[in-house]
């Protein structure tokens, strides 16, 4: 995690808590509330390998290097995606993977996403 760097995605310029996270075993829905506004907007991933969701995160925040107010990032050098691919991820879908490690991190909780698709805001 030291070597993480979370580059923020500003397609949301705001703080949000989660409303819900839906999987369908190859989709992830996460709809976050807007604190500025009090609106609903959705995340949709598509094609996911791999997700986590940690809540009571406020002390692992405190290591985490680039982030802002924002929900959204790509993270870099990322712990996770290292880890699943040593765990057989690789030899599972090929050594061709283009996996990417996007993080939403909100108020009360972290969620990491690795996807080889990009992210879709609703």
């Amino acid at each position: 995690m030291k070597n993480e760097i979370y580059h923020p995605i500003n397609v949301i310029d705001c703080e949000c808590s989660v409303n819900s996270i839906d999987y369908d075993a190859t989709n992830l829905v996460i709809v976050l509330e807007r604190f500025d506004n009090n609106q609903t907007v959705a995340i949709r991933f598509k094609n996911v390998y791999a997700y986590r969701v940690t809540l009571e995160h406020f002390r692992i925040c405190e290591v985490m290097e680039g982030l802002t107010s924002q929900p959204l990032y790509e993270v870099k050098n990322s712990a996770y995606l290292s880890e699943m691919l040593m765990t057989g991820m690789r030899e599972l879908y090929s050594s061709s993977l283009n996996v990417r490690h996007y993080a939403i991190i909100t108020t009360e909780h972290i969620i990491d996403v690795l996807t080889a698709e990009s992210y879709i805001i609703e």
